[in-house]
This record gives C-alpha cells, sequence and structure tokens, in this order.
C-alpha cells in the first residue's frame, strides 16, 4: 500500500505515518513501537505497527520476509505447512519462525496447537516502514538491511505480476472480461502533493483490506482475494 518513504525531512506527525512504504510486513516489540498521534483512519494502533530501519534486524532474509506474508495473508499455520508452502523443510522453517518470535514479528497460537505442533501467526495485522520517524532513522548498516528488504518487496511484487502473466494463455477465453491491469502515470506533483494523493490512495484501498483473521466464509458473497501493488517515486530514468 504506502509509498516508498524515501523523503527525510521532518514532516508533521500524522504525514510521517502515512509516508510508509511496504505495507503488509512486519510486527515489532510494543515498547520499541513509535507513539505517533493523529493516525490516518485506516490505521488501527491495536493491529497495525509502525516500523523503522532499526527495526529490520531479525527480518530481513528471503525466507522471513515470505514467511511473515503468508501469515499475514493467509492466517495461522505450523512450520510444517509452511515449509510445503516455500518448498523447505519444517526444520528452516521452525529456525526462521523462532527468529521472528524473537524480534516480535511473530507470536505463539496456543488455541490452534495440538501438543504435537506448534502454530504461529503474524503479532500484527500490517505494518508500514518508514524513514520518516524523527530519531529512527538508524545507522548506516540500518540503512542497508532496509535497502535489502525494499529490494526483498519490489522482487516479490515482481513475482506477483510475472505469476499472473504466465496465466495469461490458460485464461484466453475469459480475457476480454477480466478487470485486472496494470498502468503507469508520468505525474508532476509536488512533495506535498505527493503525500496527499499517497493518503488518499492508502484510505481507498483499505476499505477493501482483506483480513486473514476472517474466515472465508464470512467474506462478502461475490468477492475474491486481490493483491493492490502501488508505487510513486520519483522518475530518475533517463
Amino acid at each position: 500500500m504506502p509509498s516508498t518513504g524515501i523523503d527525510t525531512a521532518r514532516q508533521p506527525e500524522s504525514k510521517q505515518l502515512q509516508g510508509a512504504v511496504c505495507k503488509d510486513y512486519f510486527a515489532v516489540y510494543r515498547d520499541r513501537m513509535p507513539t505517533l498521534p493523529n493516525p490516518p483512519e485506516w490505521f488501527d494502533p491495536d493491529r497495525d505497527v509502525v516500523v523503522t530501519p532499526p527495526m529490520l534486524r531479525g527480518l530481513v532474509h528471503p525466507i522471513r520476509v515470505r514467511l511473515l506474508r503468508l501469515l499475514r495473508e493467509h492466517g495461522p499455520a505450523t512450520a510444517t505447512g509452511l515449509a510445503a508452502r516455500i518448498g523447505q523443510s519444517s526444520g528452516v522453517t521452525s529456525y526462521h519462525l523462532r527468529v521472528l518470535a524473537e524480534n516480535g514479528f511473530v507470536v505463539d497460537d496456543p488455541e490452534r496447537g495440538n501438543g504435537r505442533e506448534r502454530w504461529w501467526r503474524s503479532t500484527h495485522r500490517s505494518s508500514d516502514f518508514t524513514f520518516r520517524v524523527p530519531g529512527e532513522q538508524g545507522d548506516e548498516h540500518d540503512t542497508e538491511l532496509a535497502e535489502q528488504f525494499i529490494r526483498m518487496v519490489a522482487e516479490h511484487n515482481f513475482e506477483r505480476v510475472t505469476t499472473f502473466i504466465d496465466t495469461l494463455a490458460a485464461r484466453r477465453e475469459e480475457l476480454p472480461m477480466l478487470p485486472w491491469q496494470m498502468s503507469d502515470w508520468s505525474l508532476r506533483m509536488t512533495r506535498d502533493e505527493v503525500r496527499a494523493f499517497t493518503e488518499k490512495v492508502n484510505a481507498l484501498a483499505a476499505a477493501y483490506r482483506n483480513d486473514a483473521d476472517e474466515p472465508e466464509s464470512e467474506a462478502r458473497p461475490g468477492t475474491e482475494r486481490v493483491v493492490f501493488q502501488f508505487q510513486i517515486l520519483p522518475d530518475e530514468q533517463p
């Protein structure tokens, strides 16, 4: 959801929160959470979290990013179930889940446990990663971690696009009726206009947000899971 927060100039605190990036990823210990007044309407401090570069330690690994995404999007799971989804052994997923837990990103889900296998769930519904919280920019190492993380997110988003493209031949008969689209626009905006635009886009998308804790049986009739990917960046290509 929100755009990549690369403007490090101090902004009003509500704008710092709204300028976050990569809306679907992590959780951190409650006592480390930045506390910002006047959050946007779509942000629930009991379910969502603001994440800054120093909080990325323990998360920046391709397997851990993927495991957390799966728990966010599909709800609680076991190490064995997650291993089957990502093509790894349960030993590998168990290790990475423990690292995520040690850093506050996931927790045990004892209500689903049966005494034989441990269930895990994401600590938060969603998160906003941002560079814009005063005093939370971190050091050079944290900036490197942030770059690695954003690259992982971008690569995963690209994979989602190519996965859909790979299905076009099989969908040939229904293609004229499908609503899906990809588009890009060349715009000219001030940074304040970018912030206002991003706020409106986030609010619109949040109205349709999928909740992994909501049973499929309770979903609105006729709906299906979709992914909305949004970036707004400076055009620096020649």
